[in-house]
């Protein structure tokens, strides 16, 4: 099969090694990038459950969706990036020989992908809470409410995959994306609706708490600036809350720009007449997102940037 063939052929297919072969300008980088989105995505999501598990400080109601998204995280790292990699190598005929391994790998992907996002989503919510509402933060986020929020999260994505068993939607290998994902084709209405779940809601939701947080603090500081620096009557707590906020903001930055392509494209696509290296970059660039937040905490975080040094014993080094 040729490169021209593969592109125009009504069912695009490669076989074993014919992606690395037929492809190989997009299929090295792609195969680097995948190879060191596991290997950097799985250490950093580790050193943050070792960091928030031996860091009294960080023994908060904040770390447990900290937590839960390093674990979502860590599905997409420590298994869907290996098996990526192996469908680009191996292609479809690797997983037609284990009946069920495409559909199992995909249908984790959709729930880990989907609590990752609305974790997300709930971390804006908290620091909305803490900064704008913060008399109600400790009656709405309990210890064990967020415990609850976090599991609900997965309830939802289980929902998704549940549907597939009344024929609403499915997961199978993706022949564009060489992917075990969600099959965008199997019901085209539920491909928007699914769409919309994964990211629109978490994204809709997390930028209006950042608005209202931005307008709340341009508000506090401008009476502040008129009552001629009275900070008296402002919150002692309220500067590191705006510091995680900034770090969850960055992050909620890396998601949006990472898996917006992914939303757009599988709804543009109805046709499915799109060249094949879209969906094959559209969503290798979405899985990214869960080997980059750890960096975003170590650099605009301060607790995690020392206690990622202490726990790797960087930081005598850096100090010598």
């Amino acid at each position: 099969m040729s490169s021209e063939d593969s592109v125009n052929a009504s069912i695009l297919k490669f076989g074993r090694h014919e992606f690395l072969n037929e492809e190989t300008e997009m299929a090295i980088p792609i195969l680097i990038i995948l190879g060191l989105a596991t290997l950097i995505g799985t250490f950093g999501n580790v050193l943050i459950l070792v960091a928030v598990k031996t860091r009294k400080s960080m023994h908060n109601v904040e770390s447990i969706f900290i937590v839960n998204l390093a674990c979502s995280d860590m599905y997409v790292t420590t298994l869907a990036d290996p098996m990526s990699i192996v469908a680009k190598l191996e292609g479809s005929d690797f997983f037609d020989r284990i009946p069920g391994l495409c559909r199992v790998i995909g249908s984790l992907c959709t729930m880990s992908c989907v609590a990752s996002l609305m974790t997300i989503a709930a971390m804006s919510c908290n620091r909305y809470v803490f900064i704008v509402h913060s008399k109600y933060y400790r009656t709405i986020f309990k210890p064990r409410n967020c415990v609850i929020f976090c599991m609900s999260f997965y309830c939802v994505g289980l929902c998704l995959v549940l549907l597939n068993l009344a024929n609403i939607g499915d997961h199978n290998f993706d022949h564009k994306s060489l992917e075990c994902i969600w099959a965008r084709m199997a019901t085209y209405p539920y491909t928007v609706v699914f769409s919309i779940v994964l990211v629109w809601m978490p994204t809709t939701v997390t930028g209006i708490c950042y608005l209202r947080m931005y307008l709340h603090v341009r508000a506090v500081r401008e009476r502040v600036r008129q009552s001629r620096g009275d900070r008296s009557k402002t919150n002692t707590n309220k500067p590191l809350s705006f510091r995680l906020a900034r770090t969850l903001f960055i992050i909620y930055v890396v998601f949006s720009v990472c898996w917006i392509p992914y939303t757009l494209i599988i709804v543009l696509d109805a046709s499915d007449t799109f060249h094949f290296g879209a969906h094959v970059y559209i969503v290798v660039f979405a899985h990214l997102h869960p080997s980059i937040n750890w960096l975003v905490y170590y650099a605009t975080h301060r607790k995690f940037h020392n206690a990622f040094l202490e726990i790797l014993h960087l930081n005598k080094c850096l100090n010598t």
